[in-house]
């Protein structure tokens, strides 16, 4: 969710919709190309949809997509994901989120698990509050 310096992304990641014409909430989870060299095939091909599950007990329909399955989107409306990361880090809807709000928040990165093919479970808890 953020840069090699640690920083949030000025107009992809959580701020992709931070682009003129785009609707401001639009966002994806970034995937780094060592996650698939490492384990090949965790992820559904690209388009392919399944279920990511919230540690805070949300649920979205996602897709991988971008070239070389970089990115984690809500299937359909890109905004949905980028609503969601808004209000769990109290940034305003449509907002530019900073680094500032991971910092405030306590994280700059989500961990995924697979449970099955079609299901994944998005860890975005506080730290000390993992459930």
């Amino acid at each position: 969710m953020v840069n090699q310096n640690r920083e949030v992304h000025e107009k992809s990641g959580l701020n992709w919709g931070q682009r003129h014409g785009r609707e401001p909430n639009q966002a994806y989870i970034p995937i780094p190309s060592a996650i698939h060299q490492q384990n090949p095939g965790f992820f559904p091909p690209r388009k392919h949809e399944f279920n990511l599950i919230t540690d805070d007990g949300q649920s979205f329909v996602c897709v991988v997509a971008q070239d070389n399955n970089k990115a984690l989107e809500s299937s359909h409306d890109n905004s949905i994901l980028g609503k969601y990361f808004r209000i769990r880090l109290g940034v305003p809807l449509g907002g530019k989120v900073q680094t500032t709000d991971l910092t405030q928040y306590g994280r700059d990165t989500v961990r995924i698990y697979k449970i099955d093919d079609e299901t994944y479970y998005l860890d975005f808890s506080q730290r000390g509050y993992n459930s």
